[in-house]
């Protein structure tokens, strides 16, 4: 009988063995899936936080661009009359302007809404500011002064207003990309 019980007890130790061996395997491959999708999510998460920064780096490109374009178009005199052809810097303006709108929306196709209604917001101030700079062309036929220099409250609430919308969309912009908006 004593043979039976050491016997029992080495197949019962066995059993237990296997048993437990297969647990710690099974726990360890639940772990490894777990670790494998965290590292897939992470991934996932780098590589949208990217494609944000990068429809966000091309705004504020157009939108350098449109400012260059912008100021360049303070530096025009008046035509002698009304009638007179368009300065093409004010094209050039309109086109830098047109391709602002472009990208911003880009940015409303990355989101969030927040990052995309600061680039819309940007993209109508610098309208605005257009058409003030092309309403003081057109007004001021005739005047042999630079379009910067003439006195304009609108133009100055203008440029006022563009500055505060970019600086608005790089805040709310850095705030996404800098992982402080849910979802990353």
């Amino acid at each position: 009988m004593a043979e039976q019980s050491v016997a029992l007890i080495s197949a019962a130790s066995a059993l237990g063995g296997v048993v437990l061996t297969g647990a710690f395997a099974l726990l360890r491959g639940r772990q490894e899936r777990l670790d494998k999708q965290a590292d897939r999510d992470e991934q996932r998460r780098v590589m949208h936080r990217e494609s944000r920064r990068s429809v966000y780096a091309q705004l504020l490109s157009q939108y350098h661009e449109a400012d260059r374009k912008l100021r360049a178009t303070g530096q025009l005199t008046p035509p002698p009359s009304r009638d007179a052809q368009v300065a093409d810097e004010l094209r050039e303006a309109e086109e830098s302007v047109v391709a602002l709108y472009e990208a911003a929306a880009a940015v409303s196709l990355e989101g969030p809404e927040p990052v995309s209604a600061a680039a819309d917001e940007l993209t109508e101030a610098c309208w605005s500011l257009l058409q003030v700079v092309a309403d003081l062309y057109v007004d001021h036929a005739g005047s042999d002064e630079r379009l910067w220099s003439l006195d304009s409250p609108d133009r100055d609430r203008s440029r006022i207003e563009v500055g505060r919308a970019k600086r608005s969309f790089v805040q709310r912009a850095r705030s996404v990309i800098g992982g402080d908006f849910p979802g990353f």
